[in-house]
């Protein structure tokens, strides 16, 4: 029978939900309707869009192709993502249409009852990842305090927090889940050989796939389940030849789920086998692992630092068995070389490196690693930290959902402005606009430019002017999937922050006058602490949105308070990135 003391990591589960349950009443579903906007947001409008096509909607193959995350074919649409996070979601979001219908609630899919559920769906999953995070450590002999503290790291010192809390319908906590299970599962094959943890490994890996199709890396993690290479070809002999017919159920297993995607895809075009991933890629010989790693826009150590304390857990993994060493540091290496190759390595808006998530069961094992080394004056400092950070990533989480921390173009002087500010006022100050260069396997050249006839002779007085410098094309003369503009210019103020409350406006209308995307950028990155000299600024805008060759193309600076700034040597280029190909 297990002691109260052993009981101490489940306790910690049942504190975690319950802590998540208050933040989520908080700051999401207290504050009405307003609190909604992030629980279905961003890639999460496209993982939830085949409940809403098929339950609400009731046109999975016809859907509104407005939105980014729908493909028009010859014979009908698809999403660019796949169908598993609304195959998990599918329990949740028929309680809330139950209780939208019994209720009187709207049922579309977005009102109250139908978020509420959608929330409750992605704690469950985060639980559900949490509880087999415990059973794994569990069965690599890890005392029950230090598993309790792992945890508690692991979900509120990470930003597992805000993909679980405030952005519940990206697939990240889903991913996390499915991968701590089958961490488990195969953990259990490769240490019992019993045949139902085969075909449970086989589903949980099936079904992550389905959430996302690059989730098939976790397989990387079996080798560290072994004591030694002889041993692992020992334990792949006996599983792939030995276990013949276990393998064939489990394979079945795996085929079938898998098939689901199929069946969707064919149901939507008629097509069984898609690729929805045209404007994407990797760039496999030039990775930015750095960029990824350590740089200030999104960069994984910046904004989740515990994960970089917790890979000293390597130290003792390494004294501990050389061989589990390097399987499991070539695997999480092969990770952050694969995600880095991604073109947008940042992962677009969002808090820290968003796919690193997924592979949290990784620095769990780190973390217990490292956590039961820990003893005399290192330990003194280590748990310190460790508790800081987790503190450090509290705060983090909270200005991202407040709008302090902004989820794309962050920098340096923008970090290092809002570093541990949690004041209200600082909400939506930060500006500026720095998007990735489109993918592109030939990086076109420029289709056409601006550039102020005097240069930086030009200068533009806006005192009392609500504009001025502008640069405009009446028809941009080809048609693109989607333009990236490079913008740029210098500043000077008279008074501090006078032009605090400026804009930069990127736009592009149809020829009968219909905005097609319009972007307001704040002028400046940060606000001005002084005045009286010039500061360069420069912007990189991707537009989107069926650009035609008689659509109408803008970029002007709006000084919507009228007060006195200058500005000079306005520049302006535009590139056409066109997936048509």
């Amino acid at each position: 029978m297990l002691t109260s003391q052993n009981n101490l990591s489940r306790y910690t589960l049942i504190f975690t939900c319950f802590i998540s349950l208050l933040v989520i009443w908080f700051f999401v579903w207290r504050t009405g309707a307003a609190g909604y906007h992030t629980v279905v947001d961003g890639d999460g409008k496209d993982y939830y869009s085949y409940l809403m096509a098929i339950f609400i909607d009731k046109n999975l193959g016809h859907q509104d192709t407005t939105p980014w995350y729908v493909i028009q074919t010859p014979t009908g649409t698809i999403n660019v993502h796949t169908v598993g996070v609304s195959l998990l979601l599918l329990p949740f979001f028929l309680l809330g249409y139950a209780w939208a219908s019994l209720g009187g609630y709207e049922i579309n899919g977005l009102s109250g009852p139908f978020e509420k559920m959608i929330s409750i769906g992605a704690l469950f999953y985060a639980m559900l990842g949490l509880y087999f995070i415990r059973k794994l450590l569990q069965k690599l002999n890890i005392k029950d305090h230090i598993i309790a503290v792992v945890l508690l790291l692991i979900f509120f010192g990470t930003h597992l927090l805000n993909y679980s809390l405030n952005e519940p319908a990206m697939s990240h906590v889903y991913s996390f889940a499915l991968v701590s299970a089958f961490f488990y599962y195969s953990y259990q094959v490769f240490n019992s050989g019993e045949r139902k943890y085969f075909v449970l490994a086989a589903f949980m890996l099936a079904l992550v796939t389905l959430v996302r199709p690059i989730n098939l890396i976790v397989l990387g993690i079996i080798p560290f389940w072994s004591n030694s290479l002889r041993d692992f070809i020992e334990r792949m002999r006996v599983v792939f030849f030995k276990k013949t017919v276990t393998m064939i159920i489990a394979g079945a297993v795996f085929k079938l789920t898998i098939l689901i995607q199929g069946f969707v895809w064919l149901a939507q075009n008629g097509k069984m086998m898609q690729w929805s991933y045209k404007d994407n890629g990797l760039y496999f010989l030039s990775p930015n692992t750095l960029k990824m790693l350590f740089g200030f826009n999104a960069g994984f150590f910046i904004y989740t630092p515990v994960c970089l304390l917790l890979m000293l857990g390597f130290i003792p993994l390494f004294r501990e068995n050389t061989y589990k060493f390097f399987s499991l540091f070539l695997f999480l290496a092969f990770i952050f070389y694969l995600f880095s190759c991604h073109w947008a390595y940042t992962y677009f808006d969002g808090l820290s490196i968003r796919p690193m998530v997924d592979i949290m069961p990784v620095f769990a094992i780190l973390g217990a690693k490292l956590i039961s080394s820990l003893e005399g004056k290192i330990k003194a400092v280590t748990v310190p930290a460790l508790g800081l950070l987790l503190v450090l990533n509290l705060v983090t989480c909270y200005q991202y959902k407040a709008g302090i921390l902004p989820p794309a173009s962050m920098n340096y002087e923008k970090f290092k402005y809002i570093f541990l500010k949690t004041d209200k006022k600082y909400a939506g100050v930060l500006g500026g606009c720095n998007d990735l260069l489109p993918y592109s396997k030939h990086h076109p050249e420029k289709s056409f430019s601006y550039e102020s006839p005097l240069g930086e002779k030009e200068i533009f007085d806006y005192n009392n002017k609500e504009y001025g410098l502008a640069y405009q094309v009446t028809a941009v003369g080809f048609d693109a999937t989607k333009i990236y503009v490079k913008a740029s210019l210098q500043r000077r103020e008279s008074t501090v922050n006078s032009s605090e409350k400026a804009l930069i406006v990127f736009s592009i209308e149809s020829a009968t006058g219909d905005k097609k995307n319009t972007q307001y950028i704040k002028l400046n990155d940060t606000p001005s602490s002084e005045c009286g000299e010039w500061q360069q600024w420069n912007y990189n805008v991707t537009m989107d949105g069926g650009i035609s060759a008689t659509d109408k193309f803008v970029v002007y600076v709006w000084n919507r308070e009228k007060k006195k700034f200058l500005v000079k040597d306005f520049k302006v280029e535009v590139y056409d990135y066109n997936y048509k190909e």
